[in-house]
């Protein structure tokens, strides 16, 4: 049964198809799924698009940001994607909650570029969520551990909203996720070394407050090529275990509180295209596969300690780093 059900899944990713069309919606959850939208349609101020003005009748299907499909009996039609992005709805009482944990059989939540507030409610029940991208609105709390019971979920971006704390290890040992945004938050703690275990291909923990050393496992990440650890506090060594990482092509460390200097290994990656180390502490000169990497334009190490390289920090700010 398991993988029929996954086969459903897979499947009504797709757009609706013309056979769907003919359906009708799930009775069984119609008018609560009727009245969840017109709750959320009440809190809404906010709406520069216009995009609730259909919001109108008893088809749900038909608004402007919902889609439907068939559901997993698949005789009738349930709401499997929510698309709101860039739509830049607004409202003083705009939540997630009491509206998106409600939808069982989504599949795919897009809500970019709004302005809901407040936490993420507990969406572990939504057994089949794919995707979940909530970037660019101002969510809060700490990590909503309910999407790591998302053993479907491939793709989750918090960017660039207000989530603070540590973010849990088991994070990293998703077997499923493809691809990783919690930079631009204010979450703190060491990045764990469960990073090693990430299946992810693109990793984004940029511009928050963790602290500690890069995790000397992050090479040990089988698929990760994007890795952006900028604008943190991080500190310590540059670990050489970076140099035996199989995919890396994007690695940006920039404007943290690395010291010492790049192993030469690192700079051996023959798949890099970028290399970021600028505003850091680093003092070490560079080796000469390094340098071959900073003349090719891949390495960026401006506004270090450098010892006769261009562009350093004043030797004021470079006191007490060496």
């Amino acid at each position: 049964m398991a993988p029929l059900t996954l086969l459903w899944s897979l499947l009504t990713l797709a757009l609706s198809t013309p056979a769907s069309a003919t359906l009708v919606y799930d009775p069984s959850t119609a008018e609560q799924d009727l009245a969840t939208i017109q709750t959320l349609k009440h809190h809404i101020t906010v709406d520069p698009q216009g995009i609730t003005k259909n919001w109108n009748g008893n088809n749900l299907c038909s608004y402007k940001g919902l889609f439907c499909d068939k559901g997993p009996d698949q005789k009738t039609l349930t709401l499997q994607t929510i698309d709101f992005n860039n739509y830049n709805l607004g409202g003083d009482q705009l939540t997630l909650s009491g509206f998106l944990e409600k939808f069982l059989n989504l599949l795919v939540v897009h809500v970019a570029n709004n302005r809901f507030i407040g936490q993420i409610p507990d969406l572990s029940a939504i057994t089949y969520l794919s995707e979940i991208d909530f970037t660019m609105n101002k969510l809060s709390g700490l990590f909503p551990n309910s999407v790591l019971k998302l053993k479907y979920l491939t793709y989750l971006d918090l960017s660039s909203n207000m989530f603070h704390g540590p973010i849990p290890k088991e994070v990293f040992e998703d077997s499923y996720m493809q691809d990783l945004f919690l930079n631009n938050n204010e979450f703190t703690g060491v990045i764990p070394e469960e990073i090693g275990s990430l299946q992810a291909t693109y990793l984004a923990l940029g511009a928050n407050q963790f602290t500690g050393p890069i995790p000397r496992t992050i090479a040990s990440a089988p698929k990760l090529q994007g890795i952006d650890l900028s604008e943190n506090q991080l500190s310590g060594a540059i670990p050489k275990e970076i140099g035996s990482a199989k995919n890396f092509t994007y690695f940006d460390a920039g404007s943290n509180k690395l010291t010492g200097g790049i192993p030469e290994v690192v700079c051996q990656l023959k798949t890099l295209k970028m290399l970021n180390f600028t505003s850091n502490y680093l003092s070490t000169p560079l080796g000469p596969r390094c340098q071959a990497l900073q003349a090719r334009g891949i390495l960026d190490v401006t506004k270090n300690c450098i010892p006769g390289a261009h562009n350093q920090r004043p030797s004021a700010q470079c006191s007490g780093w060496h």
